[in-house]
């Protein structure tokens, strides 16, 4: 009973040296930009799990804004190309995220309605497909073997010509 009270009382020694030993950040400048981090990478990995285009906002101070006083013809067509390239690829971005999204709920209510034996015959194609590509595996592995055993025997025959 002792040792185990013993080493219980350690225990809790060693975890509160630990904890206070553990690097704070008290400076209140680095803990909101730590959570503003946090918030953007949270914002960045929800939309890219929802497929979603992600684009990032800059915010540039009024005095590095330079207004052009003449603009051409020609560069505003080029701001209006580039705009409207813009726009197309967003929307294709859209499109393939929304086909994603009804195709895996094609495939969920396709599995929930087949029978026994067709979900086994899934599995069964599964497993072949993954069989075949470790087949696939292992003889790129035998070829690239043999290369090499072919490549030492070369290596072999310059050094003896060399000594």
């Amino acid at each position: 009973m002792k040792k185990i009270l013993g080493l219980v009382a350690v225990m809790v020694l060693a975890m509160s040296q630990v904890s206070f030993s553990a690097p704070t950040n008290t400076d209140a400048a680095v803990q909101r930009l730590v959570k503003v981090a946090k918030q953007r990478q949270a914002q960045q990995a929800k939309q890219a799990a929802k497929g979603d285009v992600v684009e990032e906002v800059v915010v540039v101070p009024v005095e590095e804004v330079a207004e052009p006083t003449g603009v051409s013809q020609d560069a505003r067509q080029k701001i209006e190309a580039a705009r409207a390239q813009a726009k197309e690829r967003a929307e294709k971005a859209k499109e393939a995220a929304q086909q994603r999204k009804t195709r895996t709920k094609d495939l969920r209510a396709q599995r929930k309605n087949m029978s026994e034996s067709k979900m086994m015959d899934v599995e069964i194609q599964r497993i072949r497909k993954r069989v075949d590509q470790i087949n696939s595996n292992i003889e790129k592995f035998h070829k690239t073997n043999e290369m090499l055993d072919q490549m030492e025997q070369r290596l072999d025959t310059i050094q003896n010509r060399m000594n």
